[in-house]
């Protein structure tokens, strides 16, 4: 049967291990984006439970408090999440969700802007919820994994759009978290499924995580210490518009802030490709035929990526529209012309791309941090 979960102002939300032998054991993570605080998270997991907590530092500043339990064999009997705005359970509350049973089974009840909606209630055994920029039920999920018998290939998910995540075993030991749209992120687990630590920057959120003490992180004082300071967007969009050479440019990318980090050959590594942004992927159309390097690019609408060097790198112009930046298919490269590097005289913080003019005609221009990435163009 399901119960109604019974809201702990002191704790704040419950997951289902059912695979923790001992007492219940407390940890705590802290998520970094280069130098900026971006989550706060602390769980105590126990036999058949996970309470966890959360300050997220995004377009403004939430705290949640979720519980989740499940049978010995995994299946979820209780659900219940609440967000509030700012750094405590004492602001606006935002979201609440609760499993309750329905007439026919159990059913998510949704509680957003003072409305509330239900939904009928499925997830598979061992399935976990997706809370966007939280850790915590991946390492419920692998914690069940590992006491079963090991880490298995996917973490399925019950609550937003249901998504499944892929899991693939790395040669050093760790493991690719692969988002559907987002990308890898790389966890280091120990034998009984703990998240260590995990690298987000093969990911669009480039994020760190490192794996701390419960009393580490006092929420009281990053609450109070948060509430009014949000990090805003983490990738902005950035647009294109531009007459260069009898060419119109229009172009839609996303802008990551450097927040501290060094980028091309560290953040960005070197011979790897780069969607050159976040997110959706890179798109520049143009009215004009182009001619770069004595390649020719037909007027269209393209997206592009690159392949920073240390002296120079690829500029890719693909065919292929419409798409995130973590999907490429290099089937659908128009064309793969040379870049230029050179350093600035400005420290870039947001990443930007320009079209602009030069001597015999234009220059597409990548700059973040102290450099900047060019092609030369003329316009046919």
């Amino acid at each position: 049967m399901i119960r109604p979960l019974i809201h702990a102002a002191a704790v704040t939300a419950i997951f289902a291990a059912g695979c923790v032998p001992t007492g219940p054991e407390r940890a705590a993570y802290l998520t970094l984006i280069g130098n900026d605080t971006l989550v706060m998270e602390r769980m105590e997991f126990g036999e058949g439970y996970v309470e966890a907590q959360a300050i997220i530092r995004g377009s403004r500043t939430t705290f949640g408090e979720y519980r989740l339990e499940t049978s010995p064999t995994g299946e979820v009997t209780g659900y219940t999440a609440r967000t509030y705005a700012g750094g405590d359970a004492t602001g606006e509350l935002l979201l609440s969700e609760t499993l309750q049973e329905g007439g026919s089974g159990p059913v998510l009840s949704v509680m957003r802007n003072g409305e509330e909606q239900t939904r009928d209630f499925a997830a598979e055994a061992g399935a976990v919820p997706f809370i966007d920029m939280l850790h915590w039920p991946f390492e419920a999920a692998f914690r069940r994994q590992a006491a079963a018998g090991g880490i298995s290939d996917a973490v399925t998910t019950f609550s937003g759009r249901g998504m499944r995540f892929e899991v693939a075993a790395n040669q050093d030991g760790s493991r690719s978290i692969i988002h559907p749209s987002r990308g890898p992120s790389t966890a280091h687990l120990d034998a009984d499924g703990r998240i260590l630590s995990l690298d987000g920057t093969g990911s669009t959120r480039a994020y760190d995580l490192t794996r701390k003490e419960w009393d580490d992180l006092d929420f009281a004082t990053l609450g109070a210490a948060f509430a009014d300071r949000p990090l805003g967007e983490l990738s902005g969009r950035g647009e294109i518009d531009a007459d260069v050479g009898g060419a119109h440019f229009v172009g839609d990318y996303g802008t990551p802030m450097r927040r501290g980090r060094e980028i091309f050959g560290s953040l960005l590594a070197y011979g790897a490709r780069w969607r050159t942004g976040a997110n959706r992927a890179t798109h520049l159309a143009f009215d004009r035929d182009l001619e770069i390097d004595g390649v020719v690019i037909p007027a269209g609408e393209y997206t592009i990526s690159t392949i920073p060097e240390e002296d120079g790198g690829v500029l890719i112009i693909n065919r292929q529209t419409g798409q995130t930046g973590t999907v490429y298919d290099e089937a659908m490269d128009q064309a793969r012309v040379a870049m230029r590097r050179d350093a600035l005289d400005e420290s870039v913080e947001r990443f930007e791309i320009r079209v602009v003019e030069a001597e015999g005609g234009g220059r597409i221009e990548l700059r973040w941090h102290g450099t900047v990435y060019w092609v030369p163009f003329t316009v046919r």
